[in-house]
């Protein structure tokens, strides 16, 4: 009795380290999942961003709204007429997309940028707005193009043949997407944008977790797909980009942008006109380099769509 009294500790200490290892791993496994669940679910929640009056800057917006192919309810916008005599500009009309969920006139600096160099300006609410669902990151958003440019075609005050589109982040995934869709687009001005969504997770968020960043990866994977009912890979703008030209694409990035590396494949790909901003990262290019950053984008439309 004394010997088999004496042999349990050393087993109950193996199997306390046994449950101790597995315990270890499920949590190791778990975690980075879970990070992964959480990380997309902040990026594609439903709801609406605020938006702006651009009468508060001193534009004439007319309050307007056209069809939406996906919802069976309107969009509302701003349409803003050019209020310069202009040449160059007049008749030409830039669409500035939504970023994400965000409402009409939540990209007003960049409105204003096109507003006063002459252009005439089209901005919309997302599709959390519109749908009361979740942000796609750019691919379903890439389809509200098609909705704008519809509209915009049915004014006998836009020239059909001179309309460009413009976006941020999201918005710069969503206008590289929909001009590769929809060949009426004539220009794009795409900023800060992946030029590959999942080779942006890959490469970034899961930076510190090594081998277990392929949970990570997953539990972000699903959550898009239940969430918008795609699968993530459509979110890749390097996948089509090549097949915009002959129509013309500026890229905008700053020099301290993770994403500035697929920038510059998409731009040999496509032979995209590209600006490295030094010293910006994402979406402060207007405090970085304003008259700079509002040259490139006017100078350029101005001669893609003259």
């Amino acid at each position: 009795m004394t010997q088999a009294s004496g042999s349990r500790p050393p087993i109950r200490i193996a199997f306390i380290l046994r449950v101790t290892a597995i315990c270890t791993l499920v949590l190791l496994l778990i975690v980075p999942f879970g990070a992964g669940v959480l990380f997309m679910s902040v990026l594609v929640a439903p709801g609406c961003g605020a938006g702006f009056d651009p009468a508060a800057l001193g534009m004439v917006a007319e309050d307007v709204q056209f069809s939406s192919a996906e919802f069976n309810r309107p969009t509302p916008a701003y349409f803003i007429p050019p209020t310069t005599m202009n040449p160059v500009t007049n008749g030409a009309t830039v669409i500035v997309l939504p970023t994400g969920s965000s409402a009409r006139g939540a990209r007003i600096q960049d409105m204003l940028v096109y507003h006063d160099a002459g252009f005439a300006v089209l901005n919309f609410d997302g599709r959390g707005c519109v749908g009361g669902v979740g942000s796609s990151l750019g691919g379903k958003e890439a389809d509200q193009v098609g909705d704008a440019l519809a509209y915009l075609t049915s004014r006998p005050d836009v020239d059909a043949d001179r309309i460009g589109v413009h976006g941020f982040s999201a918005g710069g995934a969503a206008a590289i997407l929909g001009a590769a869709r929809f060949p009426s687009v004539r220009a794009v001005v795409a900023v800060g944008n992946y030029a590959d969504f999942v080779a942006q997770i890959d490469a970034t968020a899961p930076a510190n977790l090594g081998l277990l960043s392929p949970f990570f990866r997953f539990g972000a994977q699903i959550v898009y797909q239940a969430a918008t009912g795609e699968d993530w890979t459509i979110l890749s703008p390097i996948r089509v980009i090549a097949t915009i030209p002959p129509r013309r694409m500026l890229l905008v990035y700053g020099s301290n942008e993770p994403s500035l590396e697929g920038a510059r494949q998409m731009a040999a790909l496509s032979g995209a006109a590209l600006y490295e901003m030094a010293g910006a990262g994402h979406g402060n290019y207007l405090d970085i380099d304003g008259v700079g950053y509002r040259a490139r984008l006017t100078e350029f439309m101005g001669a893609a769509l003259r």
